[in-house]
């Protein structure tokens, strides 16, 4: 029976993403990686890493591969004895590869990726149907105009759009799609289709149930 604790979530923008990370870091008590997190943590204690990350970040530029792979590499050497969740990361084929080789170094490994295969089309409609706080930043995907928590009006995002989705949705098929293919090919892939809208909730039972199974094989 697999062990697993360091697990990777991999889905399209608008995929379900956020909530599906909450679900797996808590039932399987997983500590999330965020590289954007990270890097601001590096940023705000001055460190090498993230005095090179603050040049781009107030450039708004792509923070460098090797920048960032520094800083998720040193975030694993600090949390070996966790379990951990990486979202976001890696994004492409080669950050997974240099994942692969850090872990490797401390004698570990990824054990599981979970792809969130949902349809263009479905994805799409979220998209249009999503609202932010921004007061609070709380983020819904039935339209409302009030946030539930604070009450303020909910605005779209500014990136929710049919262009901008169109672009993030061809970044993500280039760069991030090829990094599925490089964990299938290790065995390590489970994943859940999503054609049709439901509960959140019963997104997160298949993934269980997935990871259950896979477990077994």
């Amino acid at each position: 029976m697999k062990s697993l604790k360091r697990f990777i979530l991999v889905g399209a923008p608008a995929s379900g993403k956020g909530t599906q990370s909450s679900f797996l870091s808590t039932t399987y008590d997983l500590k999330p990686l965020s590289t954007g997190a990270l890097l601001r943590a590096e940023v705000a204690a001055g460190s090498p890493l993230g005095l090179e990350a603050k040049k781009y970040m107030d450039a708004a530029m792509f923070v460098p591969d090797e920048v960032v792979n520094g800083i998720v590499a040193q975030w694993l050497i600090n949390n070996k004895e966790s379990g951990c969740l990486l979202d976001g990361y890696p994004r492409t084929v080669a950050q997974a590869q240099t994942l692969d080789a850090e872990l490797s170094k401390l004698g570990l490994a990824v054990d599981i990726v979970v792809y969130l295969n949902v349809s263009a089309e479905l994805i799409e409609a979220r998209m249009l149907r999503r609202k932010a706080c921004p007061k609070c930043g709380e983020t819904t995907r039935n339209g409302e105009e009030l946030c539930p928590k604070c009450g303020a009006p909910m605005i779209v995002r500014t990136d929710d759009n049919p262009e901008a989705f169109a672009k993030r949705r061809k970044d993500y098929e280039t760069l991030t799609l090829p990094v599925v293919d490089h964990y299938r090919a290790q065995g390590k892939v489970v994943q859940i289709d999503v054609t049709e809208e439901g509960e959140p909730e019963a997104v997160s039972a298949r993934i269980a149930a997935a990871i259950e199974e896979y477990v077994k094989a």
